[in-house]
């Protein structure tokens, strides 16, 4: 076919094409709640390392400062929880928001339950 052999090669790049502009950054996306997700991961983490330090080693530990750290526990317990309901306004990384409210969720659960009441047979 003599019409074929006058087509250019469509695989072949084109040689005189201007290139084409940069398209502008798209602005920065409402709902990106990913640091407050992963503070609340990692709060929740402590927390929960925490309240399990507490119920495996407090038959045999002596803790001198053990008001302040249980202080401080309520403390990061109360910003998980905060920071996980935060992450319920997510419109981005939604399975990351999703792991902060749960482990904010059970970080402040865990608390409550495991940490008032071993918080207080410790002390005494």
């Amino acid at each position: 076919m003599p019409a074929d052999d006058e087509l250019p090669d469509s695989l072949e790049p084109g040689l005189n094409v201007p290139p084409r502009d940069q398209p502008p950054a798209p602005p920065t996306p409402k709902g990106d709640l990913r640091a407050v997700s992963i503070i609340a991961i990692v709060t929740g983490v402590i927390v929960v390392g925490w309240h399990i330090f507490l119920v495996s080693v407090s038959a045999v530990a002596e803790l001198d400062q053990f008001l302040w750290i249980q202080l401080g526990i309520w403390v990061l317990a109360l910003v998980s929880f905060v920071l996980g309901i935060l992450s319920l306004n997510a419109r981005m990384a939604r399975e990351l928001a999703a792991a902060g409210f749960i482990s904010g969720v059970a970080a402040f659960l865990l608390s409550i339950s495991i940490g008032l009441l071993g918080g207080a047979l410790f002390l005494n």
